[in-house]
């Protein structure tokens, strides 16, 4: 598994890293709770300390068994960047 490097960009109209995400979840070496996005064509990448606590949110209000009446958000496109000093995660 790769450490997601995303891009830094200048501006809102510049796009940074998009992926086509197929799921998010947690790989847990030795209790570390480390989230990461499996990429629909296999690619895993460990996110970075930044994006963590973003993973986790998405994760607890969207688990891969999500709730009945409720459709899982993944497969879908994220966008990775690092704008005005900040790294970012957005649904597409």
């Amino acid at each position: 598994m790769m450490l997601l490097q995303p891009p830094t960009i200048a501006s809102a109209q510049e796009k940074g890293m998009i992926l086509d995400v197929a799921a998010l979840g947690r790989h847990d070496p030795l209790g570390a709770d480390i989230p990461y996005v499996r990429a629909t064509d296999g690619w895993m990448f460990e996110l970075p300390e930044e994006l963590r606590e973003w993973a986790r949110f998405v994760i607890g209000g969207n688990p891969h068994n999500p709730q009945p009446g409720y459709p899982s958000e993944f497969p879908c496109r994220i966008e990775f960047g690092v704008r005005d000093g900040r790294m970012y995660a957005e649904m597409l």
